[in-house]
C-alpha cells in the first residue's frame, strides 16, 4: 500500500501538533522516511527534539541555521507534503499563495498534487464561508484535503472541525490511489463487519468478518469525494473518521438502518457479513451446561438483507459481497442475479477473511468479469469503487 516512501510533515500551530510524533512513528513503521518542518507558532506545543528522534532527521523551521534553498530542497526530496494539523490560518494563506515562513513556501515550490492536508480547528471556523472557500479552492488545484472528525474540540464544544485519527492520517497518505472527485456530491452507503445473533445474556452466534474491507471501501470513497454512511456490526476494525457512522447489532438492526439510509444513496455497497439465522428464541437467563453433554439451538432464517434492497433499487447502483469457500464463482454470478446487483465482489474465505489482503474477482450484470489478482484490501476498495465509477452505467 505504502508508495510514498518520502513524507515531508508540516506541522502548523493547532493543539493537535502534540500528536505529531506518534503519526511520526506510524509512518516510520510502515516503510516511510519522514523530515519535520514546523511553524514557530507549532514549536510550543510539540517539542522539536521530540521531532527529531522520533524522525531521526533535523526538524526544519524559520529560525533554521540553513533556511536558504531548503524550500527547494526539502520539495524535491518528498514524495508527498502532509501538513498535519493544518490550522484556518495556514490553509487560508496556502490558498492564497503567501509564502510567509518555511512552510507555506514550500506550499509553493511542491507541486500541488503532492499536497495534503488534515484541517484541525474550531467548529465555527471550520463552517465559515472563508475556510470552505479555500479547502474547495485547494481542492480545484489538485491539493488532497482530509476530512474532519466530529466530536469535542479543545475550546470544549462539540462538533466538525478536530482533526481525524492520526492512524486515518496514515492510511490516507499511504492510499496508493491519488485523491479524486470521482464521487462529488454522490452519496455512498457501505454495510461493514459481522452481525451477532444472541442466544442468551452471554452467548452470541457471530463470524470472524473484522470490518477492513468495509471500512477500506468507506475510506477510498472519502478521499474520491463521496459522503459515506456506513452501517457496521461489532467489527474490531472501525470505520474511519471523516464518515456517518450506524452502529448495529443483529442482522435485523442492519436491515433496519440500511432501509432507512437506502433512499438517500446513490451507490450502495454491501460489504458486511450478515448472520443468515439466529436463534428461533432468545433466553433471558444463561444456559447451563446439560448433565447428558447435549445442546441444541433452533434457528430461523434471516432476511436477505441484498435481495431487499435490490426491490428498492430504482436508479441507484446496488454492489454485493459473495464470500465463498473454494472456486464457486457460478455461486455468486446466481447470487448477483438474483439479488438484482449491479455488480458483485467475488472472493474466498481462505484468501480474505481476517486478512489484510483479498484476492477479488468483479462481476457486472452485462456478463463483464474483472480478475484482480492477491492485493493489500486498501487497494481492493479503490478498485472496487474505480470499476464502479468507470464500468457501471448510470452514475
Amino acid at each position: 500500500m505504502a508508495t510514498a516512501k518520502r513524507i515531508l510533515l508540516g506541522i502548523t500551530g493547532g493543539i493537535a501538533a502534540y500528536k505529531t510524533p506518534l503519526l511520526i512513528r506510524l509512518l516510520k513503521k510502515r516503510g516511510c522516511e519522514v523530515k519535520v518542518v514546523v511553524t514557530e507558532n507549532a514549536k510550543p506545543l510539540v517539542g522539536t527534539e521530540a521531532l527529531r528522534t522520533v524522525s531521526e532527521n533535523p526538524v526544519y523551521c524559520d529560525s533554521s541555521a540553513h533556511y536558504d534553498m531548503n524550500h527547494i530542497r526539502l520539495s524535491q526530496w518528498a514524495d508527498r507534503f502532509l501538513i498535519c494539523p493544518a490550522t484556518a490560518n495556514s490553509i487560508a494563506k496556502i490558498a492564497c499563495g503567501i509564502g510567509d515562513n518555511l512552510l507555506t513556501s514550500l506550499c509553493l515550490s511542491v507541486a500541488e498534487e503532492k499536497i495534503i492536508i488534515a484541517p484541525a480547528m474550531n467548529t465555527v471556523m471550520w463552517s465559515s464561508k472563508a475556510t470552505q472557500a479555500n479547502i474547495l479552492t485547494l481542492k480545484e488545484r489538485g491539493v488532497t484535503v482530509l476530512p474532519v472528525g466530529v466530536g469535542e474540540l479543545a475550546c470544549n464544544k462539540t462538533g466538525p472541525g478536530r482533526m481525524i485519527e492520526i492512524e486515518d492520517v496514515a492510511h490516507y497518505v499511504l492510499s496508493a490511489q491519488k485523491a479524486s472527485d470521482i464521487f462529488a456530491n454522490k452519496r455512498i452507503l457501505i454495510s461493514s463487519g459481522p452481525t451477532e445473533e444472541p442466544v442468551d445474556p452471554v452467548r452470541v452466534i457471530t463470524n470472524r468478518s473484522s470490518g477492513k474491507m468495509g471500512a477500506a471501501i468507506a475510506r477510498a470513497a472519502v478521499l474520491m469525494g463521496a459522503e459515506v454512511v456506513v452501517v457496521t456490526g461489532p467489527a474490531s476494525v472501525k470505520p474511519p473518521c471523516g464518515v456517518t457512522v450506524r452502529e448495529v447489532k443483529t442482522a435485523l438492526e442492519m436491515k433496519e438502518a440500511l432501509e432507512e439510509e437506502f433512499t438517500s444513496c446513490d451507490v450502495c455497497i454491501m460489504a458486511a457479513a450478515v448472520s443468515d439465522y439466529r436463534p428461533l428464541s432468545y433466553s433471558d437467563k444463561k444456559l447451563h451446561r446439560k448433565e447428558d453433554g447435549k445442546f441444541s439451538i433452533d434457528m430461523r432464517s434471516n432476511p436477505d438483507i441484498t435481495a431487499g434492497l435490490g426491490k428498492l433499487k430504482g436508479n441507484r447502483l446496488l454492489v454485493g459481497f459473495s464470500l465463498e469457500s473454494g472456486d464457486n464463482l457460478k455461486r455468486a454470478k446466481e447470487k448477483m442475479n438474483k439479488k438484482n446487483c449491479d455488480m458483485m465482489v467475488y472472493n474466498r474465505v481462505d484468501s480474505s477473511l481476517g486478512a489484510e489482503s483479498t484476492k477479488i474477482t468483479l462481476l457486472f450484470s452485462d456478463g463483464r468479469e474483472e480478475d484482480h489478482e492477491l492485493m493489500d484490501k486498501s487497494d481492493a476498495a479503490a478498485t472496487i469503487l474505480q470499476s464502479i465509477a468507470g464500468s457501471v452505467t448510470g452514475l
